[in-house]
């Protein structure tokens, strides 16, 4: 297995997590995870959103990309990387996309 990979994309966080379980099946631990957003919005962001709102009734076409990315100065169980992949916000009219750095074989 590679040290890196990308899932899909989805509209849900529980089908992320699901391809990254997939991918995940005999991983060791997980050195990094970079959570991708793409879309309108991303729901959950509430002030941010209000501002977004705001403009978008002023007539502004918004989109967005967002990307952030978690390195954990050690590495973290499967198990807690697919908690977080789980309860990424929804990404309203976008897609949602997780790429994962495994950690060193144990």
């Amino acid at each position: 297995m590679t040290d890196f990979f990308e899932s899909e994309s989805f509209i849900l966080p529980s089908e992320v997590r699901k391809d990254v379980a997939g991918k995940l099946k005999t991983v060791k631990g997980v050195k990094s995870l970079e959570l991708q957003f793409k879309g309108d919005a991303i729901e959950g962001a509430k002030k941010f959103s209000q501002m977004l709102l705001a403009l978008k009734r002023a007539g502004v076409k918004i989109s967005h990309e967002v990307s952030i990315k978690l390195e954990f100065p050690r590495d973290i169980s499967r198990d807690k990387a697919l908690m977080l992949v789980e309860n990424m916000p929804k990404s309203r009219n976008g897609s949602l996309r997780v790429r994962v750095q495994c950690g060193s074989a144990s």
